[in-house]
């Protein structure tokens, strides 16, 4: 029977959650990985020329020892198991739900920001602040996107909740009362 990407990426990533036995070695494990999909990203065709038939497997193997060269033992390890096992096509997957694991570990979360323009520094740190607070996080990262549209205020999202506090909400609301 075979897996789905999701359950392989949730095992792969718990064994290697299990063996970082220290936060000092967590954080250097994560900080690998996120530089490894960095690669993949800026590599579209990298997962794919390493799990399909297209390449030899001394081309393949040359490419793999490539990703390893720089990496801690563990993360190459990793990354020679997954290749051993066929399963390159599914490393971006495994590091993301590693980074799930991080961040539950962590306390960390992830918050989506629409502003109208961009935040200076103090007003994100606030923002960050603000938000770890109320989430009971010990760290909020913020993924910013500038929408002119919104006119003022800031949409956040976390996980499945939104808050919307754009002016653009508000008016729109305003508006619908008074056309009420």
């Amino acid at each position: 029977m075979s897996l789905d990407k999701k359950t392989v990426a949730k095992r792969y990533a718990k064994a290697l959650f299990e063996l970082v036995d220290t936060d000092d070695q967590l954080e250097q494990t994560y900080q690998e990985l996120v530089a490894l999909r960095t690669v993949f990203e800026q590599n579209a065709g990298l997962q794919r020329a390493l799990s399909g038939t297209n390449l030899s497997q001394d081309q393949k193997v040359a490419m793999v020892n490539e990703l390893k060269q720089g990496a801690s033992q563990l993360v190459a390890n990793l990354i020679q198991m997954v290749f051993d096992y066929g399963r390159m096509d599914e490393m971006v997957a495994i590091i993301d739900e590693f980074e799930t694991q991080y961040d539950q570990a962590c306390k960390r979360v992830h918050a989506d920001v629409v502003s109208a323009v961009q935040l200076d520094e103090e007003r994100r740190n606030k923002l960050a602040e603000t938000l770890a607070h109320r989430l009971g996080a010990n760290k909020v990262v913020l993924n910013e996107t500038v929408d002119p549209k919104i006119i003022g205020g800031l949409i956040v999202k976390v996980g499945s909740q939104t808050l919307d506090g754009s002016l653009k909400t508000k008016l729109e609301k305003m508006r619908r009362l008074l056309v009420n």
